[in-house]
């Protein structure tokens, strides 16, 4: 089997370029458009793009804190494969693990983000002693996918 969430992220990266397109035309029109420059109007147009970029930043703020992952899972063949990276503009290193079946051992759902998003981490038998991955994060992976990943690794547990 053999599953990955691309098209989840390519949904994010352009969620997250409309979101800034949007904003910035937002405040240029809220800047160019004399609606808040009568007398009478309660809120001026500075009041209205700070609460604008106070709402961008708390998005992005959420955003950042679900660390979304682009994952690849594979278990075709003798291997176990999980290639991911965090989608983030500064850190673009792809990392693989890659566990032979025999020697995986589990593996641990772990909630973040007040118990709406999961962290996966996979164990494996590495000389004689148990070896412990860093977790994952499966907020970018949908929830049929992601039940499907842990059907498949919950066949090959040992121990």
């Amino acid at each position: 089997m053999k599953i990955d969430n691309q098209r989840n992220t390519y949904r994010i990266w352009i969620s997250r370029l409309v979101m800034a397109i949007v904003f910035t035309l937002a405040i240029i029109v809220i800047l160019f458009l004399p609606w808040f420059e009568g007398e009478d109007v309660r809120i001026s147009k500075y009041h209205l793009i700070i609460a604008i970029a106070l709402v961008y930043i708390i998005i992005n703020l959420v955003n950042y804190l679900k660390v979304p992952y682009f994952v690849s899972y594979s278990d075709q063949g003798e291997m176990i494969v999980l290639r991911y990276y965090q989608m983030s503009l500064f850190t673009s290193r792809k990392h693989s693990i890659e566990i032979p079946k025999k020697q995986f051992v589990k593996f641990e759902l772990q909630d973040f983000l007040f118990g709406t998003q999961q962290k996966i981490i996979l164990y494996q038998n590495f000389r004689k002693k148990v070896a412990k991955y860093p977790p994952i994060s499966l907020s970018a992976v949908d929830k049929a996918d992601r039940k499907k990943i842990i059907d498949s690794l919950s066949g090959y547990m040992t121990g």
